[in-house]
């Protein structure tokens, strides 16, 4: 399990959005891995983080005992024999729940209710109905039949096949595409055959291509590819925004093509901001190189540049990348740096799936922070409240933003 997504479950533990099958992940990942070493990784995100609820001792002490009491880590757990091993594994676990609580100011309240009957289930009902939840894996798969598959409800395993092409669903790996060895068979001159991955509105989704490639697709997001690459390029088409990791083929160039420009790689990792409402398209480059062309215009990128490209006109400009920043989204944060209340709203409408009004003037106003993407909406807002002047009013799935 890497980092991310260590960092990603632990974080829906506490707020209560596990899956059953990802918590049972989480606690097997618990159970048989050093606490040292999984508090190693935890410290390594708080670094990064400006402030934390308060914790003590105790507090850990509860931590440790909810995670140890979970059935499904009770019924799996072997301790220690000797008397020294578990004074070190239960210090160490100490250490582990004590920094857990900063990943969620308000997971304490599930921490000890998870699995506490609700009496009155009416209320209940009303309760859940007005929160607005953050996004998830979710997205449609549209083959070249027409044939549209919802991903979040389709079960694990292969969806279908196209030529030497088979299609899975894989448990936390998105989609798969696995092209099928087969030296037999004489190469047939067929049309190229293309597939869409679409996310909606509080969507977000990953899919390895045929050749390789990851490509993570962010909410409102558009991903068009071959379910075979042929020829001596491989071509995608992007609307919205996605993080590239291109299997490397010197012979067959990969490219991404978004509005009127291109990306042209051969392997390297960036990730492609383009979405419709946006007036402009944003590539960062994390590894590697890749060509932006638009028209007669070409610019080369290096690690940790990122080029801005107008919708309306050739000009590609060149500048240094906020990385941390850019790759927020995909590491399940959101990061301001000095934003505007308008580029805030548009990516919180995008995840949690809202309408946005405006009543007055804030283009004055500026905002920073760093905020979990697994959280519910409300908490982020209470904290853009505490840092500007800005209020806002949550009316079903509409938010007013108001002075």
């Amino acid at each position: 399990m890497n980092k991310d997504k260590l960092e990603r479950l632990l974080q829906q533990y506490f707020n209560n959005t596990i899956t059953d099958t990802d918590c049972i992940e989480l606690l097997d990942y618990l159970r048989n891995n050093d606490p040292d070493e999984i508090a190693k990784v935890i410290d390594e995100r708080l670094l990064t983080l400006e402030e934390g609820p308060e914790f003590n001792r105790f507090q850990a002490k509860k931590v440790l005992e909810r995670i140890k009491s979970d059935s499904r880590f009770i019924h799996q757990t072997v301790e220690p024999k000797d008397a020294k091993s578990v004074n070190k594994w239960y210090r160490s676990w100490i250490r582990v729940a004590a920094i857990l609580i900063f990943f969620s100011a308000v997971g304490f309240y599930f921490l000890f209710n998870r699995y506490h009957k609700v009496a009155d289930q009416k209320d209940l009902a009303v309760t859940k109905s007005s929160q607005i939840l953050p996004g998830s894996a979710k997205a449609t798969l549209t083959l070249a039949n027409g044939k549209v598959i919802l991903l979040d409800s389709a079960a694990d395993g292969m969806l279908t096949k196209s030529g030497h092409t088979v299609v899975n669903k894989a448990h936390n790996e998105g989609l798969v595409y696995n092209t099928l060895a087969d030296n037999h068979q004489p190469a047939t001159n067929t049309d190229t055959v293309y597939n869409t991955l679409t996310t909606p509105r509080g969507g977000e989704y990953k899919v390895k291509l045929p050749d390789g490639t990851n490509v993570w697709l962010n909410s409102s997001s558009s991903l068009s590819y071959p379910v075979e690459f042929a020829g001596n390029e491989r071509h995608v088409k992007l609307t919205g925004e996605a993080y590239f990791e291109v299997a490397k083929n010197k012979d067959k160039p990969f490219y991404v093509c978004v509005n009127n420009a291109c990306v042209k790689v051969l392997g390297t990792h960036f990730n492609i901001a383009a979405y419709t409402d946006d007036a402009e398209l944003t590539t960062t480059l994390l590894e590697g190189s890749v060509l932006i062309t638009k028209n007669s215009k070409q610019r080369l990128l290096k690690p940790g540049q990122q080029a801005i490209v107008k919708n309306n006109a050739d000009l590609i400009n060149i500048s240094d990348a906020r990385i941390n920043q850019v790759m927020a989204w995909k590491n399940g944060y959101f990061v301001f740096n000095d934003d505007n209340i308008n580029t805030i709203m548009k990516k919180l409408s995008r995840w949690y799936d809202v309408d946005v009004e405006y009543q007055g003037s804030f283009e004055n106003q500026r905002f920073g922070g760093t905020f979990y993407r697994s959280k519910g909406i409300t908490k982020l807002l209470n904290n853009l409240e505490k840092i500007g002047k800005v209020h806002f009013k949550i009316t079903g799935r509409r938010i007013i933003v108001m002075q």
